[in-house]
Protein backbone atom coordinates (compact mmCIF):
# COMPACT_ATOMS: atom_id res chain seq x y z
CA UNK A 1 0.00 0.00 0.00
CA UNK A 2 1.03 3.56 -0.58
CA UNK A 3 2.28 5.84 2.16
CA UNK A 4 -0.69 8.18 1.64
CA UNK A 5 -3.20 5.37 2.24
CA UNK A 6 -1.33 4.33 5.40
CA UNK A 7 -1.45 7.93 6.68
CA UNK A 8 -5.17 8.17 5.97
CA UNK A 9 -5.85 5.11 8.10
CA UNK A 10 -4.08 6.73 11.06
CA UNK A 11 -6.83 9.16 12.04
CA UNK A 12 -5.61 12.14 14.03
CA UNK A 13 -7.07 12.47 17.49
CA UNK A 14 -7.75 15.31 19.91
CA UNK A 15 -4.25 14.95 21.41
CA UNK A 16 -2.33 15.06 18.11
CA UNK A 17 -0.36 18.13 17.02
CA UNK A 18 -1.21 20.51 14.21
CA UNK A 19 1.55 18.92 12.10
CA UNK A 20 -0.17 15.53 12.29
CA UNK A 21 -3.48 17.08 11.23
CA UNK A 22 -1.81 18.92 8.32
CA UNK A 23 -0.02 15.79 7.10
CA UNK A 24 -3.27 13.82 7.33
CA UNK A 25 -5.04 16.43 5.20
CA UNK A 26 -2.23 16.31 2.63
CA UNK A 27 -2.57 12.52 2.43
CA UNK A 28 -6.35 12.84 2.04
CA UNK A 29 -5.84 15.32 -0.82
CA UNK A 30 -3.45 12.95 -2.61
CA UNK A 31 -5.94 10.11 -2.54
CA UNK A 32 -9.35 11.82 -2.75
CA UNK A 33 -8.78 15.33 -4.09
CA UNK A 34 -9.31 18.58 -2.24
CA UNK A 35 -13.12 18.67 -2.07
CA UNK A 36 -13.59 15.19 -0.63
CA UNK A 37 -10.48 15.60 1.57
CA UNK A 38 -12.00 18.73 3.10
CA UNK A 39 -15.27 16.93 3.79
CA UNK A 40 -13.53 13.96 5.46
CA UNK A 41 -11.25 16.29 7.40
CA UNK A 42 -14.21 18.28 8.71
CA UNK A 43 -15.97 15.14 9.85
CA UNK A 44 -12.97 13.91 11.85
CA UNK A 45 -12.18 17.41 13.18
CA UNK A 46 -15.72 17.77 14.51
CA UNK A 47 -15.76 14.21 15.89
CA UNK A 48 -12.50 14.84 17.78
CA UNK A 49 -13.61 18.29 19.04
CA UNK A 50 -10.53 19.61 17.29
CA UNK A 51 -11.54 23.22 17.80
CA UNK A 52 -10.84 22.75 21.53
CA UNK A 53 -7.52 20.94 21.04
CA UNK A 54 -3.97 22.25 21.12
CA UNK A 55 -3.73 21.40 17.42
CA UNK A 56 -5.99 24.38 16.64
CA UNK A 57 -3.09 26.73 15.88
CA UNK A 58 -2.80 29.65 13.51
CA UNK A 59 -0.44 27.51 11.39
CA UNK A 60 -3.18 24.88 10.95
CA UNK A 61 -5.89 27.49 10.32
CA UNK A 62 -3.71 29.21 7.69
CA UNK A 63 -2.96 25.90 5.96
CA UNK A 64 -6.63 24.92 5.91
CA UNK A 65 -7.69 28.39 4.77
CA UNK A 66 -5.28 28.07 1.82
CA UNK A 67 -6.99 24.77 0.99
CA UNK A 68 -10.54 26.14 1.13
CA UNK A 69 -11.46 24.96 4.61
CA UNK A 70 -12.31 27.29 7.48
CA UNK A 71 -12.09 26.35 11.14
CA UNK A 72 -12.60 28.60 14.09
CA UNK A 73 -9.79 29.38 16.48
CA UNK A 74 -12.15 30.48 19.23
CA UNK A 75 -12.01 33.99 20.64
CA UNK A 76 -8.34 33.84 21.61
CA UNK A 77 -7.23 32.10 18.44
CA UNK A 78 -9.16 34.45 16.16
CA UNK A 79 -7.78 37.47 18.04
CA UNK A 80 -4.26 36.09 17.73
CA UNK A 81 -4.78 35.51 13.99
CA UNK A 82 -6.10 39.06 13.59
CA UNK A 83 -3.11 40.67 15.29
CA UNK A 84 -0.75 38.31 13.47
CA UNK A 85 -2.28 39.53 10.20
CA UNK A 86 -1.73 43.14 11.26
CA UNK A 87 1.89 42.29 12.04
CA UNK A 88 2.28 40.76 8.59
CA UNK A 89 0.76 43.89 7.04
CA UNK A 90 3.18 46.22 8.82
CA UNK A 91 6.08 43.89 8.09
CA UNK A 92 5.21 44.11 4.39
CA UNK A 93 4.71 47.88 4.71
CA UNK A 94 8.17 48.37 6.23
CA UNK A 95 9.76 46.11 3.62
CA UNK A 96 8.21 48.21 0.86
CA UNK A 97 9.25 51.35 2.72
CA UNK A 98 12.82 50.13 2.90
CA UNK A 99 12.97 49.61 -0.87
CA UNK A 100 11.30 52.96 -1.52
CA UNK A 101 13.89 54.60 0.75
CA UNK A 102 16.72 52.93 -1.15
CA UNK A 103 15.18 54.06 -4.45
CA UNK A 104 14.76 57.65 -3.26
CA UNK A 105 18.31 57.73 -1.89
CA UNK A 106 19.56 56.51 -5.27
CA UNK A 107 17.64 59.24 -7.10
CA UNK A 108 18.99 61.84 -4.67
CA UNK A 109 22.57 60.60 -5.10
CA UNK A 110 22.26 60.72 -8.89
CA UNK A 111 20.81 64.23 -8.71
CA UNK A 112 23.62 65.47 -6.45
CA UNK A 113 26.18 63.87 -8.77
CA UNK A 114 24.60 65.70 -11.72
CA UNK A 115 24.73 68.99 -9.83
CA UNK A 116 28.39 68.48 -8.94
CA UNK A 117 29.11 67.60 -12.58
CA UNK A 118 27.38 70.82 -13.72
CA UNK A 119 29.35 72.89 -11.19
CA UNK A 120 32.63 71.32 -12.20
CA UNK A 121 32.29 71.63 -15.98
CA UNK A 122 30.01 74.62 -16.64
CA UNK A 123 31.46 78.09 -16.03
CA UNK A 124 28.07 79.79 -16.09
CA UNK A 125 26.59 77.38 -13.54
CA UNK A 126 29.69 77.70 -11.37
CA UNK A 127 29.36 81.52 -11.39
CA UNK A 128 25.68 81.34 -10.43
CA UNK A 129 26.46 78.88 -7.64
CA UNK A 130 29.16 81.21 -6.26
CA UNK A 131 26.75 84.15 -6.40
CA UNK A 132 24.02 82.19 -4.55
CA UNK A 133 26.57 80.94 -2.01
CA UNK A 134 27.84 84.42 -1.28
CA UNK A 135 24.29 85.73 -0.98
CA UNK A 136 23.50 83.06 1.56
CA UNK A 137 26.73 83.67 3.48
CA UNK A 138 26.15 87.43 3.70
CA UNK A 139 22.42 87.10 4.27
CA UNK A 140 21.66 88.84 1.01
CA UNK A 141 23.94 91.86 1.49
CA UNK A 142 25.83 91.11 -1.72
CA UNK A 143 22.57 91.12 -3.71
CA UNK A 144 21.32 94.56 -2.62
CA UNK A 145 21.07 96.87 -5.59
CA UNK A 146 21.48 94.21 -8.27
Amino acid sequence: MSIAVDRIRQLPTYNDSDIVWIEWHKALKKVFGRKKANALYSLNWDAQNGYKSDANTSKLRDYLDDNGLKISGGVLGDTKDFFGGIGDYFGDFFTVGKYLGIGLASVLAISVAGLIFQLAFSGKTRGEALRVGSAIATRGATEVGK
